[in-house]
């Protein structure tokens, strides 16, 4: 009875395609046991032990912790203690994804059948104010309104419960939009566009350092219970929100990790075919005797290129151009796309540049990219915005906003990123990854994890790396796989690796 009143609810997604028409998809929700898990547990703890108490919830990418939230914020808002006294005065959700606005609203009115317990904040700080104020049930505001809700509700006798959904930033800074055209020399631009890129977006405090940093300053208050949930919880956020073991170690409330998800089907392994170019290279010498590969003009891309220049785009545009018709393109049904990730804004403009004149040249027309950065990016005498190099079949220009639909639909296959779209971006098309950029820790968890979503006909994921190592890649998922360590058994062997070639 509980699942039926407090959890199953009637989802509407609505999404629109390249030509602006609404498609409303509707689905019935029944709880997965995850979250009917981690939503009455942290209820039983908190009718226990009343406010005052911090919460990491560590949910896998593509475990639904939208849904999770919406049911946790409904119950959080209406909980009584065993006095039969409210616990909280409002339940205040921190997020910067639109979608949970409107699935909020939509689940929380089935349960509720009232209007307005939902209070978006999407105008200014005395907007958020007012609705503290007036105690709305619910609001919903973003992360960079945090500090005005210390101000309002840190001190006083009122109890108040804090959702943090997990931060994603994806604006590129300002320190490689100032450097300076000096360098003649091609790849050296390339190079120094590179590190100075990687540089700075290792150095930005991104929304959760943020976040943080103001918990930090402000300490902890009797009067504010937080619940953060992300898939990626950095050391900082594991001290701050987790609880500490008797090792001295801090451990997540509820965890539902990576494995799980994967051995339950709710998402992909990303890592099982996972593969180095220069083991891929090796692969691709060893079945040279299979008809099959032979004839594949994918494979005859790789054995051209035995000695890969590092900075050499043309080349690595072949063989993505050339496998992604090879053995992409087949699968989905036929719908698969591909991603590439990039160095720098610069690397994106010159990628795409590429792509373009090597489709003309084989005068490919089943194939077509886009491409997404920040800003603008400066190359021998050009300026070039996203906007201004995305155009439709129409010749139309394509608006920021629109390269999502553009990209699912059937015009476009590939998108080349610089560091947009690395993180938060959910399209269950997405089967391919290339990537030519240096990742490490949270950065390549969150990158690779873009093709995990699943989907009918989607039975796997390729990722070719040109940079890093397996090594490299295996550190980075260690902390997030089990919550413990990485199983190396999941990792690309090479009998995984012809099989996927052959299919």
């Amino acid at each position: 009875m509980e699942i039926l009143q407090k959890f199953v609810h009637l989802e509407k997604k609505t999404t629109k395609d390249i030509t602006g028409k609404k498609n409303v998809k509707k689905n019935i929700i029944f709880p997965r046991y995850h979250q009917l898990d981690v939503v009455r547990e942290l209820l039983a703890d908190v009718k226990a032990n009343g406010a005052g108490r911090n919460y990491l919830v560590q949910h896998s990418a593509g475990s639904s912790k939208s849904n999770s939230i919406a049911w946790l914020a409904h119950r959080l808002s209406g909980l009584h203690n065993h006095r039969d006294e409210k616990i909280f005065k409002s339940v205040i959700v921190v997020t910067d994804r639109k979608v949970l606005d409107n699935q909020l609203q939509d689940t929380i009115y089935q349960f509720d059948h009232k209007l307005g317990v939902v209070e978006k904040i999407d105008k200014d700080s005395a907007q958020l104010k007012d609705a503290i104020n007036s105690g709305k049930a619910i609001i919903i505001t973003t992360l960079q309104k945090f500090p005005v809700i210390y101000q309002e509700i840190s001190s006083g006798h009122n109890n108040f419960a804090i959702i943090v959904d997990e931060a994603h930033s994806s604006q590129t800074g300002e320190a490689a939009k100032k450097l300076k055209k000096a360098l003649a020399d091609t790849d050296c631009i390339l190079e120094e566009y590179a590190r100075m890129e990687n540089k700075e977006e290792a150095e930005r405090k991104d929304d959760e350092d943020k976040l943080l940093n103001e918990l930090a300053t402000q300490g902890q208050h009797k009067n504010l219970s937080f619940f953060a949930f992300t898939a990626t919880p950095k050391e900082k956020t594991l001290q701050m929100f987790g609880e500490k073991q008797p090792d001295g170690k801090f451990k997540a409330f509820h965890i539902y990790s990576m494995q799980q998800a994967i051995e339950e089907g709710f998402i992909l392994d990303v890592l099982k075919y996972y593969t180095t170019y220069n083991h891929y290279f090796e692969i691709i010498k060893k079945v040279e005797d299979d008809p099959e590969l032979d004839s594949s003009r994918g494979t005859s891309a790789i054995r051209r290129f035995e000695s890969l220049h590092p900075h050499n785009l043309a080349q690595k545009t072949v063989i993505m151009v050339e496998h992604f018709r090879s053995i992409t393109k087949h699968k989905i049904g036929g719908n698969a796309k591909a991603m590439v990730v990039t160095a720098s804004r610069l690397h994106a403009v010159r990628y795409l540049q590429e792509f373009k004149r090597y489709i003309q040249e084989k005068k490919y027309d089943d194939l077509d990219v886009l491409v997404a950065f920040s800003g603008t990016v400066q190359d021998e005498g050009m300026e070039y915005t996203e906007e201004k190099l995305n155009k439709n079949s129409e010749g139309k220009t394509i608006k920021e906003k629109q390269l999502p639909e553009y990209f699912k639909s059937d015009e476009f296959n590939m998108l080349i990123v610089a560091e947009k779209y690395q993180t938060g971006f959910d399209e269950p098309l997405l089967h391919t990854m290339f990537v030519d950029k240096k990742l490490s820790g949270v950065k390549a968890v969150q990158t690779l994890s873009r093709l995990n979503r699943t989907m009918p006909g989607k039975e796997n994921t390729f990722v070719l790396d040109f940079v890093n190592s397996a090594d490299e890649i295996k550190a980075a998922f260690e902390p997030y796989y089990q919550a413990t360590i990485l199983s190396s058994n999941h990792f690309i062997r090479r009998s995984q690796s012809q099989h996927y070639l052959r299919h």
